[in-house]
């Protein structure tokens, strides 16, 4: 019950400052648990495992120089999931290449499972493969990351990771649920591997009940209309004109309402195509249009404000966008898959040798200093670290071929990597496919130069793990992400300098006004029209149609408290808004 008033309060008070409201929850949520400000988020900063009290120190060189030496484990968990983070002695990849293999007594029972050190795992994980086992009794069943929701971070190399699996989970039509307690132990497998713990009997583990999985705040829609809305998105081999996805896309990009989309694969349809496409999904109002350019082979890029210039990287593509009173650098890539290591990093290096160009003034696009720089795209950093150091530091690799290092931001400093969390879900991937065998990852990227632009909002959207009232209010409906891509749409809402809001872009005001006071919503309007309240299911409580003679109605609010959704639909335009009975 405590959860459902948090998340109230959440929906009521997120148009208000997030800092206000993020210390809001934090204050109630005190009074029930000291665990609220301790959420882990798989978000490839490891700050949030300073406090946890499950934390082991294992011996450091106690394994053979060729194995991995386990340093450090610490375990959380909220309501949903179960967290793991370890340090390691080298930077591995940690769904290739390796033999690390979690064990997982799940029932806290040394007699069911298999007997492995001590402890009778029951889910036998082999990280480096991308697979494992679950024993129920007398049976084993193959599993892989869908089955017990599996994730891991980073996606590139580290010397240090985190992941989380789900506390419930269904093989088939058997369900798995973890008890209260459970042990966990972490092995390399390998010839001279360490193994956390040492000692047999592995880690003891008691669930936290008190700590409840709270999302991070984000806003579908763009709260503001001078804040300056990126979409990036890898459509898939030209999924994006498949006619039988087209309702998916429609669903999606009017949900989200870019002002400027970077596509990656589009390989079959020509940038004008695109936008005409586009076009027929967000169409333009008075003065706008969508304008368009690309880079061959799968580069597109759609706008609703000029693009003046354009350069091809390696195929990759550097766009001038003129947005008024200033313009911005917006660059759209899409590297080499997979084990390409050598190429992937070639890009890199000339993509941050051209934006050395730019802020040293010997680039083609001849913009003034402090020029907003956006980088996006589909980066497949699943390799190597030093291509993702590579874009944030300006550290080039082969620097005879592409030039001294540089800091990239103007001030002299790193560029931002937004790092966008995945709605309602306690990690960021950008990329998921439930039939393959790597969990989901963080593909692509929104890179920003931070000392002149100014990140306000920012997501990866994964249409599955929307609330009923974010569907609703969206459009989007739960399957629309998945179905349409492997990739998911990342989102960047900034506030930029010199920037002027398009007109599609501008918030118009409903023509209505309501209040709730004495157990009754009161609704004014001129217009004729529907009205209709919805619980945040979806489920009608009240409909009524009203006409133009009558400007006020009064609504008595017989139904239990809660979020609810008022709906006005005149036969132009429909709008809805939230109220709390």
């Amino acid at each position: 019950m405590f959860y459902l008033v948090i998340q109230y309060l959440y929906l009521f008070f997120f148009k208000h400052t997030h800092l206000k409201v993020y210390l809001l929850l934090c204050f109630l949520f005190i009074f029930s648990t000291t665990s609220f400000c301790q959420q882990i988020l798989l978000d490839e900063s490891f700050d949030d495992w300073n406090n946890q009290n499950y934390s082991f120190k294992d011996k450091s060189g106690d394994n053979n120089s060729s194995g991995i030496d386990l340093t450090d484990v610490k375990i959380s968990n909220d309501d949903r999931y179960l967290y793991l983070y370890f340090d390691l002695n080298k930077e591995i990849n940690i769904q290739e290449n390796n033999n690390l293999t979690l064990f997982i007594d799940i029932d806290n029972n040394a007699f069911t499972g298999i007997n492995k050190y001590g402890i009778g795992a029951d889910l036998v994980y082999f990280l480096g493969s991308r697979s494992g086992r679950i024993y129920q009794g007398s049976s084993t069943y193959t599993i892989f990351h869908n089955n017990i929701g599996l994730i891991t971070s980073p996606t590139v190399t580290s010397e240090r990771f985190e992941m989380s699996i789900q506390r419930t989970f269904s093989i088939g039509n058997i369900q798995f649920k973890m008890s209260d307690a459970i042990k966990v132990i972490l092995s390399d497998e390998g010839i001279a591997g360490d193994r956390a713990p040492d000692i047999n009997g592995g880690y003891g583990f008691e669930f936290d009940k008190n700590k409840v999985f709270v999302p991070s705040m984000f806003s579908l829609k763009k709260e503001k209309s001078e804040y300056l809305r990126v979409l990036s998105y890898n459509v898939l081999r030209d999924n994006l004109f498949d006619p039988s996805l087209q309702q998916n896309y429609r669903r999606i990009l009017k949900g989200l309402s870019p002002d400027i989309i970077g596509f990656c694969e589009i390989y079959d349809r020509s940038p004008e195509q695109t936008a005409a496409l586009v076009e027929s999904h967000l169409p333009s109002a008075g003065n706008q249009k969508w304008y368009f350019d690309g880079t061959s082979p799968d580069i597109r890029v759609v706008s609703r404000y000029p693009i003046v210039n354009r350069r091809s990287i390696n195929g990759n593509g550097a766009f001038l966008i003129d947005l008024g009173k200033s313009k911005l650098v917006f660059i759209v890539a899409h590297l080499p898959c997979c084990d390409n290591e050598l190429q992937r990093q070639q890009e890199v290096d000339n993509i941050m040798s051209f934006i050395r160009g730019i802020k040293f003034g010997i680039s083609p696009f001849q913009t003034p200093q402090n020029t907003p720089i956006i980088i996006v795209g589909d980066m497949n950093l699943v390799g190597l670290r030093q291509q993702q150091q590579t874009f944030l530091t300006g550290n080039i690799a082969d620097n005879s071929s592409y030039g001294p290092d540089f800091k990239p931001d103007w001030d002299g400093t790193d560029l931002e990597d937004a790092i966008p969390l995945t709605n309602n879900m306690p990690a960021t991937f950008t990329w998921y496919s439930e039939f393959g065998t790597y969990s989901a990852g963080r593909l692509d990227y929104l890179i920003f130069s931070g000392s002149v632009v100014e990140m306000k909002n920012s997501f990866a959207l994964w249409s599955p793990s929307l609330t009923p009232e974010q569907l609703l209010l969206s459009g989007i409906q739960k399957d629309d992400v998945p179905i349409a891509s492997d990739h998911v749409p990342l989102i960047g809402d900034f506030l930029m300098p010199g920037f002027s809001s398009s007109t599609s872009t501008e918030i118009v005001k409903a023509p209505f006004e309501y209040k709730v006071s004495n157990d009754q919503l009161i609704f004014n309007s001129m217009l004729s029209g529907q009205v209709t309240i919805t619980d945040i299911s979806g489920r009608t409580i009240y409909s009524i149609q009203k006409t133009s003679g009558i400007d006020k109605i009064e609504i008595d609010l017989n139904f239990n408290s809660g979020v609810y959704i008022l709906h006005f639909s005149t036969d132009r335009e429909k709008y809805n808004t939230k109220f709390f009975r």
